[in-house]
C-alpha cells in the first residue's frame, strides 16, 4: 500500500524507532519500525515470534531472580507460587473483583492483596521476604514491557540506519477496556521506561487497519461504495466482534470507519483450557480416590493445567490426547486420555457465547445491520483454531463469509504499529487511509451527584473531540462528576466559585456564567480539560447548573452544547434562537477567568500518584541493574564452564601428542587443575565475585594456550637442520625485502628528478600523498624500516642456534627452541603479509605521483600559452598605437578586427582556467 510506503519514508528521515505492542492475555507480540527495519517482529531470545505474557520472580542468592515469558520454562510448574501469567484481565481491577477469582483459578499459589492507598487496587504477593516486593499490577506489566524494550534495542544495535533508541510506543487494548484499565496501561508504560507513549489502540481498530492497508485495490475496486466487514477476535481471555466499513473512492482515497462492537469479556481460549482441565482433574481425583482438589499442592494443579493446555491444542487437530504425568502425586504417575467428544460435550453450553459478540455488534450499529449486510467476517486470534468454534460460526454466517485473510497471531501487532506511525507523523495525504474512530460508550456529566445528567459525548460520536457546556451562574462550590454509561469515572470538586467570579467584570446587561470544556481524546478517555467564568448577555441565562437548581416546573430550559474536533465555540442560547443570533448576543466584555482544575476524586481504582511512580520507577531501575549484573556474571560463569570442559576434552583428545613432549606427571597436573576448577565452580563458587570468576577463567585460558603450544611443537621440525632451513628461508625473505625497498627508493628518486626538471615542488606533493596514505591505512611503507629491524632481531636468534654444534644444540630445552621458532615464524608471516600491503601501497603512491605530475604539467603548459597570447596582444596593441601616432590608420577601418575579439574570448576562458588552477593548488 502507498500509505505504508509513504509513512516508512517519513520514518526514514528520522533515526527514531516505533514499537507496537499487542499485549495479550497469554502471548505478547511486538513489531519494530525504524529506518532499515520495516515492520519486523521482535523475536524472543529463543527466536520465537511471540512470547508468553508473564514473569517468574523468586529469591535466589540473596536477591531476586526475574525470568520473563517463554524463558520461564518449567519454573511455573516447579514454583507456581512465584510465577504470574495472564495479567491482562487484572489491569484496572480491584482485589475483590470477579477477575481476581478467575485469575487465582489459573495461577496456583499466588496471592492477590488489596492496596488500601489506591482503593483496593491489586498487588501481587509472591511470598517474598521483603514487603517492598509486593508488586502492583502496573509494576508487573512494566517489567514485561521493559524486557521487551530491551529485545527491541538489541535488534537496533545491528542496524546502522537507526539509533538504538526505543521511546515511541503504542499498545493495543481491548475495545471494552475501562478508564481504569487504560490508565493502568499508561502507568505501566511509563514505569517500563517509555518516555513517549503515542497512544492506546483498540484491538479491532488495529486488525481492521492492517486488513485494509494490506489489501491491494485495483482500479475497478475504487467504486465509491461502502463495504461492511467484521473482525472476529477470539483471544485467550475474551472475544470481540468489531464491525467496520471501508469506502474505496475513485480518487484513490480510502475511508476506514469503525462502526460498533460486541464482546464477551470472559469467553476465550483459556475458558476452553479450563474445561479440559476439569476433565483431567476429575479423572485424577478418581484415580487417586480423592474428593477435594482445593487441598492439592500448587505444583500438582499447575502440572495438570499445563497438560490441559497441551490437550486443547492437540484436540484441535486429533481425536484424542494421551496425558502422562510422572511422579505427579505421592511419587505416583498419572495417565489418562481425553477425547475430542469429551471436549466438545463439556463445552456444548458455550455455543451461544461464540456468536453473541457478532449479534451484539450488528444490533448496536446505527442503523442496525444484519448478516446479509456483511461481506466477510475476518478471523483473528489464536483461539480461532479450535474447529468447532469455526464450525459454529459457519452455521450462523455461512462458509462464504468467513475470511482468514489476516495473520491471526500478528495482525493486531502490525496494525497497532501502523496506527502508532499515524499518531507520530500526524500527516495526511488524500490517497492515505482516513480512519474514523467512534466512541462505543455514552459519556455524561452530573452536578453535585444529582439524578439528572447531561450527555456530553454520545455513543457513535467521533473521538479526539471536545465539547463546551454552560453550567450557569457561579455559586459557592460545585462537584462535577464524569460518567461512562452511567458509571462514575471521576469527579472534580470546586470550592467557592463566587470568589473567583469577583475577578470578572461584566456590564449591567450581562451575567457571569460557568463554562466547562470536556475532551474525549484519541485514547477514548473522557476528562474535564478547563473551567472558565465569563460574561454573557443577561437574556441568555439558564445553564445546566441552573436547570438542576430550579424547581421541577421551571426546568424547561435547555443546555446548548457544541462539540467539534478543532473549534471550541460557545452557544449559550436557552431558546431556539439560531446560532448566528446567539453569537451576536453573546459578546464578551472581558476575558474569561480560568479556574484551576483540582485533583480528581476517584470512586474506584486510583491511578498511581507521582510519588508512588517515582518510588516504583527507582525500585524497578534497581532490579534492572541487578538483572544486568546477574546476566554479566552468568555470561562469565558460562564462559568459564565452557573453557573448563573444552580444556578437559583437549587433554583427552591430544594425549598421545602431549606425551611426545611432556611427561605423564605433567599431563596429570593439567588434568588435576581442570578437575579442581570444575569442582570449585559447581560446589564452592556461591557468593564469589565477578573478579574471582575472571581470574579462574584467565588461568584456564593460560593453561590451554600452553597445551596448544605443546601440541603444535610436536608437529613442527625444530631440529638443528630444521632451524637452519628456517634461517635460510628467513634470510632470503629479508634480502627480498631490502631489494624491494631499494627498488622503491629508486622509483621515487626518478619521480623526484622528473618533478624537479619541470620546477615542481616534489616535497610538497610527497607530504600530501603520505598524509593521504596514512588516512587510508596504507602506512606500512612508512614503518617498513623499523619492522625489518625487528624481524632481523628474531632471525638473528635463529642464526645463533644454527651456529651451535649438534651436541650443544640438543642440550637446549626443546620448549626454548620452540619459543624462538614460534617468534621467528610469526614475524615471517607478518612480514610477508606486510609486503603484499606495501606493494599495493607503493603502486597507489606511484600512480598518484604520476597523475599529479600530468596535471601540473598540463597547467604549466596552459599558463605558458596564456602568457604567450598576452605578450602577442600587448605587442599588437603597441603597433596600433604607433601607427595612429604616425597617421597610418585608414578611416574606413571602423570595425574591430575579428582576431582580437577571438583573443579576448580566449583570455576570458583562460582566466577562468587560471582560477581553477589556483583552487586546485589550494
Amino acid at each position: 500500500m502507498k500509505l505504508i510506503l509513504f509513512f516508512i519514508c517519513l520514518v526514514a528521515t528520522s533515526s527514531a524507532a516505533i514499537l507496537g505492542i499487542d499485549y495479550g492475555q497469554q502471548f505478547t507480540k511486538a513489531v519494530l519500525l525504524a529506518p532499515g527495519i520495516s515492520f519486523e517482529i521482535v523475536l524472543t531470545d529463543e527466536g520465537k515470534r511471540k512470547d508468553l505474557s508473564g514473569i517468574s520472580i523468586r529469591e535466589n542468592d540473596g536477591g531476586l531472580e526475574r525470568v520473563f515469558g517463554s524463558a520461564t520454562g518449567s519454573l511455573c510448574t516447579r514454583f507456581p507460587q512465584s510465577c504470574v501469567m495472564g495479567l491482562k484481565p487484572l489491569l484496572g481491577k480491584s482485589a475483590k473483583s470477579a477477575e481476581t477469582q478467575q485469575f487465582l483459578a489459573r495461577n496456583f499459589g499466588v496471592k492477590l492483596i488489596g492496596d488500601d492507598s489506591r482503593a483496593d487496587a491489586i498487588k501481587l504477593d509472591l511470598g517474598l521476604s521483603n514487603d517492598s516486593y509486593k508488586f502492583a499490577i502496573e509494576e508487573a506489566l512494566a517489567m514485561n514491557l521493559h524486557e521487551l524494550k530491551g529485545r527491541a534495542l538489541n535488534d537496533l544495535e545491528d542496524n546502522d540506519l537507526a539509533k538504538p533508541i526505543v521511546e515511541d510506543v503504542v499498545v493495543s487494548v481491548a475495545p471494552f477496556a475501562s478508564h481504569e484499565t487504560k490508565q493502568a496501561y499508561l502507568d505501566g508504560l511509563k514505569l517500563g521506561n517509555f518516555s513517549n507513549v503515542l497512544g492506546l489502540v483498540d484491538e479491532g481498530t488495529a486488525v481492521a487497519l492492517n486488513y485494509v492497508s494490506s489489501k491491494k485495490f485495483e482500479k475497478g475496486d475504487l467504486t465509491d461504495e461502502k463495504e461492511y466487514h467484521i473482525i472476529y477476535d477470539m483471544g485467550a481471555g475474551s472475544t470481540t466482534a468489531t464491525l467496520f466499513s471501508f469506502t474505496p473512492f475513485t480518487n484513490g482515497s480510502i475511508v476506514l470507519e469503525l462502526e460498533s462492537i460486541g464482546y464477551d469479556e470472559t469467553f476465550g481460549g483459556q475458558l476452553f483450557t479450563q474445561s479440559v482441565n476439569t476433565i483431567i482433574l476429575e479423572k485424577f481425583l478418581s484415580a487417586f480416590n480423592l474428593k477435594d482438589s482445593t487441598k492439592l499442592p500448587p505444583k500438582v494443579l499447575a502440572r495438570i493445567l499445563e497438560a490441559a493446555e497441551k490437550a486443547k491444542i492437540v484436540l484441535s487437530i486429533n481425536s484424542d490426547y494421551h496425558v502422562s504425568l510422572e511422579n505427579l502425586y505421592e511419587d505416583k504417575d498419572f495417565k489418562t486420555t481425553v477425547t475430542k467428544d469429551e471436549f466438545e460435550e463439556i463445552n456444548s453450553d458455550l455455543m451461544d457465547h461464540i456468536t453473541k459478540p457478532i449479534k451484539d455488534a450488528l444490533k448496536s450499529s446505527a442503523p442496525e445491520k444484519s448478516i446479509e449486510d456483511i461481506k466477510s467476517v475476518i478471523l483473528n486470534g489464536g483461539s480461532m483454531r479450535i474447529p468447532f468454534v469455526q464450525k459454529h460460526l459457519a452455521t450462523l454466517l455461512g462458509e462464504n463469509r468467513i475470511s482468514k485473510s489476516v495473520n491471526a497471531d500478528e495482525s493486531c501487532a502490525l496494525g497497532t504499529t501502523l496506527q502508532g506511525l499515524r499518531l507520530k507523523t500526524k500527516l495526511e495525504n488524500f490517497k492515505d487511509i482516513k480512519v474514523i474512530e467512534k466512541s462505543y460508550h455514552n459519556f455524561e456529566v452530573k452536578i453535585d451527584d444529582s439524578d439528572d445528567d447531561q450527555l456530553v459525548f454520545p455513543r457513535g460520536c467521533q473521538i479526539n473531540n471536545s465539547s463546551r457546556l454552560n453550567f450557569g451562574n457561579p455559586t459557592k462550590g460545585i462537584n462535577i462528576g464524569l460518567y461512562e454509561d452511567g458509571r462514575l469515572i471521576k469527579s472534580y470538586k470546586f470550592d467557592d466559585l463566587s470568589k473567583k467570579a469577583s475577578d470578572v467584570s461584566c456590564s449591567s446587561k450581562e451575567s457571569k456564567q460557568i463554562f466547562g470544556t470536556f475532551t474525549l481524546d484519541h485514547n477514548k478517555m473522557f476528562d474535564l480539560s478547563s473551567l472558565e467564568i465569563e460574561c454573557v448577555a443577561s437574556g441568555e441565562k439558564g445553564g445546566f447548573f441552573q436547570k438542576l437548581l430550579k424547581k421541577e416546573g421551571d426546568a424547561s430550559e435547555d443546555v446548548k452544547e457544541e462539540a467539534s474536533n478543532d473549534d471550541e465555540t460557545t452557544d449559550n442560547n436557552a431558546t431556539n434562537t439560531t446560532q448566528s443570533d446567539a453569537s451576536k448576543s453573546t459578546k464578551r466584555k472581558s476575558k474569561p477567568v480560568s479556574i484551576s482544575i483540582p485533583k480528581p476524586i476517584y470512586p474506584h481504582i486510583k491511578p498511581m500518584s507521582r510519588t508512588t511512580k517515582e518510588r516504583t520507577f527507582n525500585k524497578l531501575a534497581y532490579l534492572n541493574s541487578k538483572d544486568e549484573s546477574r546476566a554479566e556474571l552468568d555470561e562469565i560463569k558460562n564462559n568459564l564452564e565452557s573453557k573448563c570442559y573444552e580444556l578437559r576434552a583437549f587433554i583427552d583428545d591430544h594425549e598421545d601428542e602431549l606425551l611426545k613432549e611432556v611427561t605423564e606427571d605433567e599431563i596429570s597436573e593439567y588434568s588435576s587443575f581442570v578437575r579442581d576448577t570444575i569442582e570449585w565452580f559447581e560446589f564452592e563458587s556461591d557468593g564469589s565475585s565477578v573478579e574471582d570468576f575472571l581470574k579462574k577463567s584467565s588461568e584456564v585460558a593460560s593453561k590451554k594456550k600452553a597445551l596448544d603450544s605443546i601440541v603444535e611443537m610436536s608437529k613442527v621440525d625444530i631440529s638443528l637442520a630444521g632451524m637452519k632451513k628456517l634461517y635460510e628461508d628467513g634470510t632470503t625473505i629479508a634480502m627480498q625485502v631490502q631489494s624491494y625497498m631499494l627498488e622503491s627508493g629508486t622509483q621515487i628518486s626518478e619521480i623526484r628528478q622528473k618533478y624537479e626538471k619541470e620546477n615542481f615542488d616534489f616535497d610538497k606533493e610527497n607530504d600530501r600523498i603520505k598524509l593521504k596514505l596514512l588516512r587510508e591505512g596504507g602506512d606500512k611503507i612508512m614503518t617498513l624500516d623499523k619492522d625489518l629491524e625487528k624481524y632481523k632481531e628474531h632471525l638473528s636468534k635463529v642464526g645463533e642456534l644454527t651456529s651451535l654444534s649438534e651436541s650443544k644444540f640438543n642440550k637446549i630445552p626443546k620448549r626454548e627452541v620452540y619459543e624462538i621458532y614460534e617468534a621467528a615464524t610469526g614475524k615471517i608471516v607478518e612480514m610477508l603479509a606486510d609486503i603484499i600491503l606495501i606493494q599495493e601501497s607503493q603502486k597507489t603512491r606511484l600512480e598518484t605521483f604520476n597523475d599529479k605530475f600530468d596535471k601540473l604539467l598540463e597547467r604549466k603548459n596552459k599558463k605558458e600559452l596564456r602568457d604567450k597570447l598576452k605578450q602577442e596582444k600587448e605587442a599588437e596593441k603597441e603597433t596600433v598605437e604607433d601607427e595612429e601616432e604616425n597617421g597610418f590608420i585608414e578611416e574606413e577601418s571602423d570595425s574591430e578586427p575579428i582576431e582580437p575579439e577571438t583573443n579576448s574570448e580566449s583570455t576570458v576562458i583562460n582566466d577562468a582556467e587560471s582560477t581553477e588552477i589556483v583552487h586546485d593548488e589550494l
